[in-house]
């Protein structure tokens, strides 16, 4: 295993096995592509000479994939690309799906960069100009795009180790209560349910499908969305959060990080599922118990299960426990106009063993926000959760804020942790850095934002003091200055904001990261 700080320089290195192509502009030296649809040659995971069923200690960098993760693989890519769109088969064999059609100016160069705008990477030669800028091409294959990288572990040791022994003690049957559960905190890439979907899709086909997990029964914001289940119905509820201004500053707002409230008869929010796969049969309601709460009427299907009685003498994490027979139900939630109703969400899971991935992502938001959380009750609902694996996913948002200096930004991520940490001291953490995030200068010209760097340093470092694992999404796009790469690729994996990835993109963001914390565990 890796000591402290083997792989630090990894951002910006192309490890020795990509998923796919080294596409990105911050090293002058990429490895060649593992898998090359464009020039007409596919070469699959076992015709490289990989080891698919087990990897040398001298392969640590590489992936592990036995047959069992294949399986998996193949089974989540198809939860949400379908069966015509993958980028691999049942064996890791890369599959070609038909590519978009290349508009004619596709090919206009990127533009002019300042000199003084780029960035060396550590651990790299810095950026080739002539390929960087000013370049006319035909656009990347985006199916080659990705790479490999391997989870940085601290100097005391595996920092998933106890997520680990979590997944044999199910997989034995030696679980006491037959769930392993992973909370996915982060900010819009994590809101958008795909990459935590992948990792849930994958972890559950190889371990039991133990539910959903914790959802939320109000829309926080016009984008909050989830793959399974959908808020419907959604009447006379206001979403409050520590990012959003008009929000209450009473940080009274739960495992996610928002509440809903709403006071009158009228209001109602209904959480249903998409698909008949969507199963759940024990329900965990979340709820602020406060002083001259409100009554909350709880109905399955259109029919009325139960009233729940939110009022208390001091505010509190509120339960209300129920079962039902294992289907695909909808829940409706609507208060009885006694006074106000604060709702934080509704546990699903299913009766059988197996993982629970909770998404905990709100857009907008950054790790600091924690920091405006109610301990007693957000520890509560964590507690409540018994984690055993939680992931932090942030930066983005943070490489924006110039004025912060990085000393405060590292003081407030080490006190985010260390309150994770007092919450749940047996969990295993990891802190998964930001994508490359350029600012666009003119009319697509796009530079690097310095500041990103030093968010990725900084998550580094401070994941390292606070025993946690590290992964690099940054080096995983391929350095700094590849987005711009992914969002003009075909097929399309960014979005032309040069911020977020299309859904594809961010299946390929799950592969990978799931692939690195799984490649441990396989290793055996």
């Amino acid at each position: 295993m890796p000591g402290a700080r083997t792989w630090r320089g990894v951002t910006g290195l192309l490890s020795a096995f990509a998923l796919g192509c080294a596409c990105g502009k911050s090293s002058s030296q990429p490895p060649q592509p593992a898998v090359d649809t464009l020039a007409g040659e596919t070469v699959g995971l076992r015709e490289t000479g990989f080891d698919t069923e087990a990897a040398d200690e001298g392969d640590a960098v590489l992936p592990v994939y036995t047959s069992e993760a294949l399986a998996a693989r193949f089974a989540a890519q198809r939860t949400f690309l379908g069966e015509d769109s993958l980028f691999e088969d049942r064996e890791g064999n890369p599959l070609a799906p038909s590519l978009e059609p290349i508009p004619d100016d596709a090919a206009a160069p990127v533009g002019n960069v300042e000199d003084d705008m780029l960035l060396s990477l550590p651990g790299s030669s810095g950026y080739d100009l002539e390929s960087a800028v000013g370049s006319a091409q035909a656009p990347t294959n985006g199916n080659a795009l990705g790479l490999y990288v391997p989870i940085e572990h601290p100097a005391s040791g595996p920092a998933l180790a106890h997520f680990y022994d979590a997944l044999r003690d199910l997989r034995d049957g030696r679980d006491e209560d037959g769930k392993v559960r992973v909370l996915v905190y982060g900010a819009s890439h994590t809101q958008a349910d795909v990459y935590p979907g992948y990792l849930r899709a994958y972890l559950q086909t190889r371990f039991g499908d133990g539910g959903m997990g914790f959802v939320s029964l109000t829309k926080v914001n016009r984008w909050f969305r989830y793959s399974d289940w959908s808020i419907d119905e959604t009447k006379g509820w206001t979403a409050e959060h520590a990012q959003r201004s008009s929000a209450r500053k009473d940080g009274l707002y739960g495992l996610l990080g928002a509440s809903g409230f709403a006071t009158s008869r009228r209001d109602r929010s209904t959480i249903k599922p998409r698909h008949d796969d969507a199963l759940a049969s024990r329900y965990q309601l979340f709820f602020l118990a406060q002083p001259d709460g409100g009554k909350l009427r709880l109905s399955v299907n259109g029919d009325k299960l139960a009233t729940v009685d939110t009022a208390a003498a001091s505010p509190s994490a509120g339960y209300f426990d129920f079962q039902l027979d294992e289907g695909s139900h909808a829940v409706t939630v609507q208060p009885r106009g006694n006074g106000e109703v604060r709702l934080f969400g509704l546990v699903m899971e299913r009766e059988q063993p197996g993982v629970v991935v909770d998404t905990l992502g709100i857009s907008g938001t950054r790790a600091a926000n924690m920091l405006k959380w109610d301990k007693e009750v957000w520890f509560d609902n964590l507690r409540r959760r018994q984690p055993d694996l939680y992931t932090l996913v942030y930066g983005t948002n943070e490489a924006t804020d110039d004025n912060q200096p990085i000393s405060a930004y590292r003081a407030d991520l080490r006190e985010v942790l260390s309150r994770l940490r007092e919450a749940a001291p047996e969990a295993s953490c990891l802190v998964i850095g930001p994508g490359d995030f350029p600012r666009e200068v003119e009319e697509d010209v796009w530079v690097p934002r310095p500041r990103l760097l030093e968010i990725v340093a900084a998550q580094r470092d401070v994941a390292y003091e606070m025993s946690c694992g590290f992964w690099d999404t940054l080096a995983f796009m391929g350095g700094v200055n590849s987005m711009h790469t992914w969002a003009t690729s075909r097929p399309q994996m960014a979005s032309r904001d040069h911020i977020h990835f299309t859904r594809r993109g961010y299946v390929r963001m799950g592969m990978a990261v799931t692939d690195a914390i799984m490649a441990d565990f396989d290793r055996g």
